[in-house]
């Protein structure tokens, strides 16, 4: 599991942002939080498309969190060397290729490079804090 925190820590505003309090800390934290959401489901490479199914979100008070639960997500974010697949159980690996059916004792996979779409959203997110803040404070004072 991947996950990141996104607070008003941190933030260029720092000084407005802990002057901040109640419902508009609480909006602003809630929309980051659905902008990074937005771009780790849609950035999420696809194959099958389960990955992006495991991307969550979660605010609780004035934190929210991203994260994807998928048990092979760190593989794809940080990638893999070129490694060795041998049968767990049995004597052969058994999968199709191009249609036939393939027989072998062990594959020499090449690795994959990383694939960083949980830092992409964030900082998709960390790009949108003042543009998101001022739309916030237009809502606000009725502008």
């Amino acid at each position: 599991m991947i996950e990141f925190s996104v607070t008003s820590s941190g933030l260029e505003f720092n000084e407005l942002a802990q002057k901040l309090s109640g419902p508009l800390k609480q909006k602003l934290i809630e929309r980051l939080t659905d902008i990074a959401f937005a771009a780790a489901f849609w950035g999420a490479p696809v194959k099958t498309g389960y990955l992006a199914s495991t991307v969550y979100k979660q605010v609780s008070g004035s934190e929210g969190v991203v994260g994807v639960a998928a048990s092979y997500a760190r593989v794809v974010v940080e990638g893999s060397a070129p490694h060795e697949i041998r049968p767990a159980n049995g004597e052969v690996l058994v999968f199709m290729v191009a249609g036939k059916k393939i027989f072998t004792p062990i594959v020499h996979h090449p690795g994959t490079k990383p694939n960083p779409f949980m830092q992409n959203a964030f900082e998709e997110a960390q790009s949108k804090v003042d543009s998101t803040f001022a739309e916030l404070w237009l809502e606000l004072v009725g502008g």
